[in-house]
């Protein structure tokens, strides 16, 4: 049987008016998303469409450089003659030599695999993040995702003052969304804000090429998997290709493009935080569309040093906690490293 669910689409304004009934309702719709499907949209929230619509075009601008200008910011440095699963075949990164150990720059084509058994992952990547210098605490401290971002130096400064307009402008939209969720939970808009300080918080421009008619049952743009941290918002432009999974029917449906809406979903961390009240819930693209897609997830997974213990409103006892606790910066990066060692590509120190 097919599904016909749909993520509900949630209007943000009611929790940005001040107005307390309507932010109360807000987050209520919020709760009762993550409770049942661990996915929905939100739209008239608080960052710009024309930004939007920048960010998308600086996308397709960085994925048109030549791949010997983008390879210049590979998150390895060295290539091996070794070729894996790419038609036509290309050399691929030496896992053991890092260009950088904080997960920034260019990835190339099939250089993730998250669902195993399957084909190496149809798209390529480029991520960002806030800009440290190799003296801040959390760079010192060799903190997960912390460090400098390597930049295009053919688009100029243009391109990294949007990427960084949009980096902070979607970081404060998500802690928005952490309040809304707090509220949810039965606390005030405050009570994730220990979490939300100096968050490990990075985005990703991401290309999916269009997927041939006759292309191999088992390869995917992104595999099946569920999110490994807190929560992540989607910038999915306007090329259809998310399929959330359906448990009830055993099988997928779509997330359709919703012009200027942000998809929102839970991660693992977010699950376990809240004793599995709150879903994680498996996702994936395949793009059929015939043309390239373009999206933006943005990964926001609070303070590394964070530790994450059960939500005391998710049980009734001390004693029905399901998991221990754990810190944001150990559990994101045991999850990345499963990931890329998959493909062997690249790795995670």
């Amino acid at each position: 049987m097919s599904s016909t669910k749909t993520p509900p689409v949630i209007d943000f304004s009611d929790y940005l008016s001040g107005d307390p009934s309507r932010t109360k309702r807000c987050a209520d719709q919020i709760g009762h998303a993550c409770r049942t499907q661990g996915f929905f949209q939100i739209i008239n929230h608080s960052v710009p469409p024309s930004l939007q619509k920048q960010m998308i075009e600086a996308s397709k601008e960085f994925f048109a450089l030549p791949i010997e200008e983008k390879k210049k910011l590979d998150k390895c440095k060295e290539t091996l003659s070794r070729q894996i699963f790419l038609h036509p075949p290309i050399r691929v990164a030496n896992p053991h030599v890092a260009q950088n150990n904080h997960n920034r720059g260019y990835e190339v084509m099939y250089g993730q695999l998250f669902e195993e058994g399957t084909k190496p992952d149809l798209k390529e990547g480029y991520y960002v993040a806030q800009d440290l210098s190799p003296d801040h605490p959390q760079v010192l401290s060799k903190k997960f995702a912390h460090g400098p971002n390597i930049w295009p130096e053919s688009l100029g400064s243009h391109f990294r003052e949007i990427c960084m307009d949009y980096l902070n402008q979607v970081t404060n939209l998500a802690e928005q969304v952490m309040q809304a969720i707090a509220i949810s939970l039965g606390y005030d808009e405050h009570y994730f804000d220990e979490f939300c300080a100096e968050p490990m918080a990075f985005y990703k421009l991401l290309h999916y090429p269009p997927q041939a008619p006759d292309a191999h049952a088992l390869q995917r743009g992104i595999g099946a998997h569920r999110d490994f941290g807190v929560l992540t918002l989607l910038l999915q432009g306007d090329v259809p290709g998310l399929e959330v999974w359906d448990d009830a029917t055993k099988s997928y449906y779509t997330a359709p493009p919703v012009e200027g809406a942000y998809v929102v979903n839970l991660g693992n961390l977010f699950e376990q935080w809240t004793n599995d009240e709150y879903l994680s819930n498996v996702h994936r693209v395949i793009n059929r569309s015939g043309v390239d897609r373009y999206s933006i997830p943005f990964n926001y997974n609070g303070n590394p040093d964070f530790v994450v213990k059960c939500i005391e409103s998710c049980r009734d006892k001390a004693e029905d906690e399901k998991y221990a606790p754990v810190s944001v910066d150990d559990y994101v990066r045991r999850k990345y490293k499963d990931v890329y060692a998959r493909v062997g590509i690249y790795s995670v120190s």
